[in-house]
């Protein structure tokens, strides 16, 4: 029996085999004759693609790879079935897995639009990729947008071959295919859910599905092959089954009383749109900014031996994420007053340099008053005069009014009505003087309120006054169900020119009902702070899940617990119900919490190189955490670092932390780490938030082409 000869495309993965610190960048590829002198210098790392990638996507699609080899080679008899894959290298092309190739830092994600396909012609893919599909009958294509758009669609191709696209619902406009027959499998965040698994890694794990369903009928190629649209049907057909799947996105985790609970995900269940057309501003798009509170580490911290920079100087020498990655992970930052006088040092700094130069970020930046720091004052510390000279000497791109919080008891009746009309009051007054004294930053008026009506009202006199730019202010602690509300109510009075900013809420389930509503943009700082201050979901995964980060504190005199358990002289139970230690003095108790720490320091690093077990990984770090952990609590900690130990999240992440640091980047250990985690949330946070508005656009668009098509034939039929 003859079977149809397959080809399966894939992209490459910033995740590698091996990690070395001389690894090939864009630039060597660029010259053929230092590509080959900086090969030979790693030529100790070369190994076949096949092996070298080691992203979630890869992995997944070589465990389908190899089942369908195996089973052709056992069910086939006397006709081997071809099955070949193919890999899209940002820096070597397109490549066979047997290529030996080292490793390098390329990738097309992040690249523009006219870099890239100048890069892509360079590499030749899209004719290399032309040449190759002519000898074959089925083609599997598992690429992201940027490696799709490298293809540089269509290709000739013949009626005869049959191709099935995994692609993100945001590639539609890069597969275009001539005369042969294909199926498009779009998939987004609700697919991941759908299937089980997380949107990284997503077209991988598909394929593997699809590769075991075809070891129990290997038939399946053939009518595949005729009939594309039966992928989905097979896929589908797996999860009404309910098969398990590798990684579940709701893991388990015990709490303190030991009951099992699903564990956290990062993005809950998206909050359905209204039945009304997008606000009047929808196409401002939506921007996120990031609070600033001095979030900055020493760029060059030593990891292993807990030191800072010899003579370093906090700040000047410190680095703020915008300034770790390639781009910010933010479209702005928003400073508030509060911060500014935290020092008279760090005043004069920012007054002296601008704001701009101080933060090192060029992009926007907002300026607010920090309304939360003054809450408890009867009335805000500022004068209008004041602010406005603050914002324009600072060198700010927007500058907010003064408002006045109506919050808890600050909301009874009585309290609230002065501190709604002092608001109101102050932001006539702030455009006024605005507008008088032609200050250059713009001016964006504070609302406040206690109910949907009152946010309203205010939102309808600020636009009457002439604002183009709103804030809502005191919803930061308010439940999704009253924020929408309030958005409702502030929708009917917003036109196109105007934008609409949501202090402190930073929700990517509401992301969606938000812009529809008018929201132009909002500030979060959550997705940062939960790095130190969650004590269970300090990690944000590829997958969606939300991880407990590892508890390393330091051994110093510094931990509270530490010092308390040096200065009790008892007996310490310290493993596993087997060693009991007498410790004598102090001095001894000292070097034993030192060895116990630095054991799960290393245990987890050697875990991270394979070179430990997760079992022994386990009780090493439990043991340091008896010191200072409560008993009770103890069940629920091992359970939440096996999780995060048999996922290993931080191996699926391309982000600059994660890959330079690996396992570091989930110990719980000290600013300069927690920060660094903090950032990597910021980055997996932005990440989802572009991905959401795509999809948005991408229905906007289709709505607006349906709803076209649908007017011109309408007309035609009259």
């Amino acid at each position: 029996m003859s079977y149809p000869r397959v080809l399966v495309v894939t992209n490459c993965t910033g995740e590698k085999r091996f990690k070395p610190k001389n690894k090939l960048q864009l630039s060597d590829f660029q010259d053929s004759q230092l590509l080959i002198s900086r090969s030979k210098q790693l030529s100790e790392f070369a190994c076949c693609a096949g092996e070298m990638y080691t992203g979630a996507q890869h992995l997944r699609l070589m465990e389908g790879l190899n089942l369908l080899r195996e089973v052709g080679k056992e069910k086939n008899n006397n006709c081997d079935i071809t099955i070949d894959l193919a890999i899209i290298s940002a820096g070597y092309g397109l490549i066979d897995e047997y290529k030996m190739i080292v490793p390098y830092e390329a990738t097309f994600n992040t690249m523009k639009g006219q870099e890239l396909d100048e890069w892509a012609q360079f590499l030749g893919i899209h004719d290399a990729f032309e040449q190759l599909i002519a000898d074959y009958d089925l083609i599997f294509i598992l690429l992201s947008e940027n490696y799709l758009r490298a293809l540089n669609l269509p290709v000739k191709t013949n009626s005869n071959q049959t191709f099935i696209f995994l692609a993100s619902w945001g590639s539609s406009e890069y597969i275009k295919i001539n005369f042969s027959q294909h199926f498009v499998l779009p998939l987004s965040n609700a697919e991941a859910k759908h299937y089980g698994y997380g949107l990284v890694g997503l077209k991988g794990f598909l394929f593997k599905q699809f590769a075991q369903t075809v070891t129990q009928d290997i038939q399946l190629i053939i009518k595949l092959f005729k009939s594309p649209e039966l992928f989905k049907e097979v896929i589908n057909r797996l999860v009404e089954q309910k098969e398990s799947y590798s990684v579940p996105l709701n893991l388990p985790f015990i709490d303190g009383n030991n009951k099992l609970k699903k564990q956290r995900s990062e993005l809950s269940e998206v909050i359905p749109l209204p039945s009304i057309p997008p606000a009047a501003n929808y196409h401002h798009g939506m921007k996120y900014f990031i609070p600033e509170w001095d979030d900055y580490v020493d760029p060059n911290f030593d990891f292993i031996q807990d030191q800072f920079t010899p003579n370093r100087i906090p700040h000047k020498d410190d680095f703020y994420a915008h300034q770790l990655f390639e781009s910010p992970n933010y479209d702005g930052i928003l400073v508030s007053k509060v911060v500014f006088d935290k020092s008279k040092k760090k005043q004069k700094a920012i007054l002296q340099q601008g704001i701009h130069d101080y933060i090192r970020f060029s992009g926007e930046i907002i300026g607010d008053c920090g309304a939360f720091g003054y809450i408890k004052q009867e009335f805000p510390p500022y004068t209008t005069e004041e602010i406005l000279d603050y914002y324009q000497q600072c060198g700010f791109n927007y500058g907010v009014s003064i408002d006045h919080l109506i919050v808890g008891k600050f909301a009874e009746k009585g309290i609230r009505e002065k501190r709604y009309d002092l608001t109101i009051k102050n932001a006539e007054e702030f455009l006024t003087k605005h507008s008088q004294y032609g200050y250059k930053f713009t001016p964006v008026g504070a609302i406040q309120g206690w109910n949907p009506q009152t946010y309203a009202e205010a939102a309808k006199a600020y636009i009457k006054m002439g604002y183009t730019y709103l804030a809502v202010g005191g919803v930061a602690r308010e439940k999704i169900e009253k924020i929408i509300d309030i958005l409702l109510a502030i929708y009917p009075y917003l036109t196109p020119d105007i934008k609409l900013h949501l202090f402190g809420v930073g929700r990517l389930n509401a992301v969606p009902i938000f812009r529809h509503l008018g929201v132009t943009s909002f500030d979060s700082a959550s997705p940062l702070r939960k790095a130190w201050l969650s004590p269970e979901a300090n990690y944000h995964g590829v997958n969606h899940n939300v991880y407990a980060a590892i508890r390393i504190p330091q051994a110093n005199h510094r931990n509270k617990k530490i010092k308390e358990l040096i200065q009790f002289d008892c007996k310490s139970y310290l493993s596993n119900s087997i060693i009991y230690l007498f410790i004598i003095t102090s001095f001894w108790k000292w070097e034993i919490i030192q060895i116990l720490e630095q054991e799960a320091l290393k245990v987890l690093r050697d875990f991270d190189e394979n070179q430990a077990y997760i079992d022994l990984t386990l009780e090493t770090v439990l043991t340091y955490n008896q010191l200072f952990v409560k008993d009770r609590l103890l069940p629920k900690y091992r359970f939440m670092y096996k999780i995060l130990l048999e996922d290993k999240p931080w191996k699926d992440c391309d982000c600059v932390i994660c890959q330079s640091l690996g396992v570091d980047t989930l110990i719980f250990r000290g600013n300069d780490r927690n920060r660094r985690r903090g950032f990597h949330n910021t980055y997996m946070f932005y990440k989802r938030f572009k991905a959401l508005l795509e999809e948005m656009d991408l229905r906007e668009f289709n709505h607006k082409k349906i709803s076209n098509k649908s007017q011109e034939e309408m007309i035609k039929i009259a």
